[in-house]
Order: structure tokens, then sequence, then C-alpha cells
């Protein structure tokens, strides 16, 4: 293993490492050789990785004082030996000494590989599939929560004028009771950034029992929630390893509506466009002051 001197987080681990179980030591050792490789990995994956379950990499975070493993990212990557290391919470590539220009520079060029990257790895069968699911006719929910909520709601938004029967719920207690009156042809679309909400697991839970097909939209390909879902789709950006409401993840999220909407809309022209057309008709009569 490989010693070291500054980062606290990899001390502790040190320090600790005798008084953990022989498979929390397996996770502290590959840690503390790859400990910037792990702040990229998922639970899942460093689990995989190193060959034990994931209860066994949460015990090993809640060994060192943590209460899961996203806390334990974050704090390894602020005790990193890199200088600049703790503004990757702000954003993956700023510096203090940055001007407006270079910030506005540096965030757009974030969202522009993370869509890159995304559409790169891209599984377009699956993409297809998504197509093939939306139009059997059913319901089709969105549901998010927190940052992914805002996801969801523009979701519903751009799904209004395909003439699908789309819904957006960002109340956990109301996606559980609205997900036990779906049928087989209904669909659910999750926006999950971790892949490891555990409320989300009841709503997949549900949704198998009822037959109603489930899509992640997710960073994490391996998480629980992408072990569950019936379609999972991974947006990828580098900034994902040290914030927990990544901003970049959550345009590439947005971008794969995007490409849906407008396949649809290819798909049904006259529809779409007279669709259009009736919402920016009500949209501007509501506008409209009498004086």
């Amino acid at each position: 293993m490989i010693l070291h001197s500054k980062n606290e987080v990899l001390l502790r681990i040190q320090e600790l490492y005798d008084l953990l179980s022989k498979s929390e030591q397996k996770v502290a050792a590959y840690v503390l050789d790859n400990s910037d490789e792990t702040m990229r990995l998922s639970i899942a994956s460093l689990a995989k990785q190193v060959n034990v379950s994931e209860p066994t990499v949460v015990r090993f975070c809640r060994k060192l004082d943590f209460d899961g493993y996203q806390d334990f990212k974050i704090a390894l990557a602020q005790g990193s030996n890199y200088t600049n290391e703790t503004l990757k919470i702000i954003h993956e590539e700023i510096l203090e000494s940055d001007s407006l220009k270079v910030i506005s520079q540096k965030v757009v060029n974030s969202h522009i590989l993370a869509l890159q990257q995304t559409f790169s790895y891209m599984n377009y069968d699956n993409l297809e599939e998504f197509l093939r699911l939306l139009g059997r006719g059913g319901k089709v929910e969105f549901y998010g929560l927190g940052g992914s909520g805002t996801v969801a709601i523009d979701g519903e938004n751009k799904f209004l004028r395909t003439g699908i029967d789309t819904r957006v719920c960002i109340d956990s207690h109301i996606q559980l009771m609205r997900t036990a009156l779906l049928k087989e042809n209904d669909l659910i679309v999750i926006f999950s950034n971790s892949g490891t909400t555990k409320h989300f697991v009841n709503v997949m839970d549900i949704a198998k029992k009822n037959g109603t097909k489930t899509v992640l939209i997710t960073s994490f390909k391996e998480s629980l929630l992408g072990r569950m879902a019936d379609l999972v789709f991974e947006v990828r950006a580098r900034e994902t390893s040290y914030k927990q409401e990544p901003s970049s993840s959550r345009v590439a999220m947005l971008a794969i509506i995007d490409v849906i909407v407008t396949a649809i809309a290819l798909q049904n022209q006259n529809q779409y466009i007279q669709n259009i057309y009736e919402t920016r008709q009500a949209l501007a009569a509501g506008k409209e002051i009498k004086k």
C-alpha cells in the first residue's frame, strides 16, 4: 500500500486498517492505492472492483465515521493532495483566481464534455426500445426528487406537446400511490443521479408487481436502481465524483429527453406541429392584458 502523509481521510484509513474486517480491509487497500479512481466510482463499481458486497463498502465508510459512501467520497476529494481539489465540490475545474469569463468557459466546456461523453457511450438499441415503450399508448410518469426533480418537471413540459399522456411527480408519497395504480402498458421514467435512492427501490418493486416498465436515467449504471430498471441510460460527467447535485449531469439528462421528444415529433409531425400551435395559442392568450 502507498503511504499517505497529507490526505486526512487516507491517513484515517491507515490508522484504522487493523481494526477493519478482512473484507473491509480489501476496500481500504484499494482506496489507499487508488484514491483518485475511487472518487470516480459508484458504490456498486467499487464493490465489484474489490469483490465485496455493497453493504461491506457502507460498513467501511461508517467505521470511518461517515454517514455513507457519498459523504466518504466528498471528504476524500476535500482531503486530496492536489492544491485545488477542495474546489471540486463547487466545480471540477474551477480555480479561485478565475475571472468570470474563465468560469463561464469552464462551466460551458464541462456541459459540452458531459454531452459528448454521454452520447458517445449511448446504447442506441436501448434508445429504440425506449421509443417503442413510449409508443404503446399507456401513461408515462416522470419521477425525480431534489435536483433530479427539476429534470422530471422539464421532461413533462417537453412531452406535453407529443400527445403522450404524461404526468410528473416529485413527491415521494404520491409517487408510490401513482405507481400502485399503473398498468402493464404504462411507463415510469426515473431520474436519479446517484442511482441509490432507497425510495425508488420501493417504486420499482411496486412497478414490477404491476408489470409496469421502468426507465432509469442516472450517473451510475451499475447502481442498485440500475440493476432493477428495465432500461438504463447513463449520463457521464466528470463532476459526478465530487458533487451531490451535479449540473452537467442534469444537462445530459435533459439532452436524452430532448432526443426522444425530437424522434417522437418526427414520427408524428402533423400532430406535434398542431400541438405546438395550440399550446402556443393558449400561452399567448394567458399573457394578453386587456386595457
